[in-house]
């Protein structure tokens, strides 16, 4: 599963000050211009009570090489936006989202995960899905669909903002 970067606000610092940080810290991507997508409290669910607010953002990458933190994530690597859309169609996606809101509902609850967390993601053939990403009760899943559903920018200024192709990180 796929997702995006996340972190925390420290005292005194802007919100875009902890986008640029926390994708430093994480990934070691330095990032320029940051745009406000939308907000959203977590955790959710039906017992629990809201005590954090998730907020999102697009942020443009001033460098592509990717260092990943280990302690922070398991990988973190660029996606095109054409992966990212095959992914969000692909034939078995409401399974996979149903699979990864109840990984979601046990970590709230607590629960240990009982089966293989990969068991979810085969396909009818036997073989893995390509990739999610988390459903649509996250802000993560429309912050990606947002990115892979957008027309691609065009003009000089589009070409000095654009990366190479998306950039997620692996949970």
């Amino acid at each position: 599963m796929w997702s995006c970067l996340a972190g925390f606000i420290e005292p005194g610092e802007s919100l875009e000050e902890a986008v640029r940080r926390e994708a430093y810290e994480e990934t070691g991507i330095e990032v320029g211009e940051v745009v406000y997508h939308s907000s959203q409290p977590w955790p959710v669910g039906p017992n629990s009570l809201p005590c954090q607010l998730m907020v999102g953002f697009f942020a443009y990458a001033k460098s592509h090489e990717i260092n990943v933190d280990k302690e922070e994530l398991e990988d973190a690597r660029w996606h095109s936006r054409e992966d990212v859309r095959k992914a969000l169609r692909f034939a078995e996606y409401k399974k996979a989202q149903r699979l990864a809101a109840a990984k979601v509902d046990q970590m709230i609850k607590g629960v240990k995960k009982r089966r293989s967390s990969s068991a979810g993601y085969l396909a009818k053939s036997g073989e893995f899905a390509p990739m999610f990403v988390p459903g649509p009760f996250a802000i993560t899943h429309h912050l990606i669909s947002a990115w892979a559903n957008q027309d691609p920018p065009t003009g000089a200024k589009a070409q000095m903002k654009k990366p190479p192709s998306g950039f997620v990180s692996k949970l």
